[in-house]
């Protein structure tokens, strides 16, 4: 399933200028992996180690915010838009010139 996935504010670099890319997925957790192959920059910021989305992340699926503790099994059926959040003062936030945050 095709959804719109709204890259966090300030992070439209991370996909050559675009705030809103497709994913695909059944699931939060596949469209998330999915992410990952199509946007590895973005995503290295986003996800824990483990690919997960990151604790400063959340999720809501058509303006429904996702509980974290559920985020990857969350489905996407009949879901159109994905907003993916990053807290304030998060680290993700920054944008950087390496994969190194320190």
């Amino acid at each position: 399933m095709t959804v719109k996935v709204q890259v966090p504010h300030g992070m439209a670099w991370c996909t050559g200028g675009r705030r809103v890319v497709d994913g695909e997925g059944a699931t939060v957790g596949e469209l998330w992996e999915g992410l990952a192959d199509s946007h590895p920059e973005l995503m290295w910021r986003l996800s824990g180690e483990a690919g997960e989305p990151g604790r400063w992340i959340r999720i809501a699926l058509d303006g429904q915010k996702v509980p974290q503790e559920n985020v990857k099994q969350a489905p996407l059926e009949g879901v159109t838009i994905v907003a993916i959040t990053v807290m304030e003062a998060a680290p993700a936030a920054a944008p950087m010139g390496s994969k190194n945050p320190f």
